[in-house]
């Protein structure tokens, strides 16, 4: 993994997205968030990293903003909204996400995403 992001830096790539599209076929595998700050580490401020891990709360985006991802991608988070009350479930739903990141950001005592880093997160040892 880490020679593929080499060669994402060493031909200019901007950014990366971190997935788990194909979870279902590689079950066994590590999650794409127990890899982000590996792969984040790895690039550093060369190319920015953005999570797709399946979020299902703003709690999730949080965590991986904190490890060092630049952005965030819900993947089918709005499509289920979507279905049931159309845009104004999307609405809806973005507005939880949103009211959820600012309420835990307060809890965490971060005004901005940039404040965000892994000091806030406490790891379990494995």
């Amino acid at each position: 993994m880490l020679k593929m992001l080499k060669k994402a830096v060493d031909i200019g790539c901007s950014g990366i997205m971190v997935s788990n599209h194909g979870g279902r076929q590689l079950d066994g595998s590590r999650s794409p968030f127990d890899q982000l700050a590996e792969i984040v580490d790895a690039v550093g401020d060369k190319i920015d990293v953005i999570c797709e891990g399946g979020f299902q709360r703003g709690t999730h985006m949080l965590k991986a903003l904190s490890i060092g991802a630049k952005a965030c991608s819900g993947g089918r988070l709005y499509l289920y909204a979507l279905a049931a009350a159309g845009q104004a479930g999307v609405e809806r739903a973005l507005g939880q996400y949103k009211a959820e990141l600012e309420r835990d950001m307060k809890l965490m005592g971060c005004k901005k995403i940039s404040d965000l880093n892994r000091n806030n997160l406490r790891f379990r040892k494995v």
